[in-house]
């Protein structure tokens, strides 16, 4: 993983609701506890995502139509929304960026 200062984390699933919301909780809770308080983590639906979107977490299904929607995004593939070590991994990604 690997991006520019990231402002903005999207959780994407295909409502933009459920399962999606409650992990875009989990990583707020990891990056608050991380001492990351400039980073916004939203959730919405694949088919809401512009063009410009920074950084993705999908479900393994969506990954593909995520990517087209937002092809320059770091993306981030996720079996689980609920429990996931990728979610330690984007925390310290993030920590890197602001090393």
């Amino acid at each position: 993983m690997s991006a520019d200062l990231t402002n903005t984390v999207i959780f994407a699933c295909d409502a933009g609701m459920g399962s999606s919301a409650m992990g875009a909780t989990l990583l707020r809770t990891k990056l608050k506890a991380a001492g990351i308080t400039d980073v916004t983590v939203i959730n919405k639906a694949v088919a809401e995502l512009a063009s410009d979107a920074e950084f993705v977490i999908t479900h393994s299904g969506l990954t593909e139509r995520a990517r087209h929607m937002a092809p320059d995004a770091v993306h981030v593939t996720v079996e689980n929304f609920m429990a996931t070590p990728k979610y330690d991994e984007v925390v310290e990604t993030l920590r890197a960026q602001r090393a």
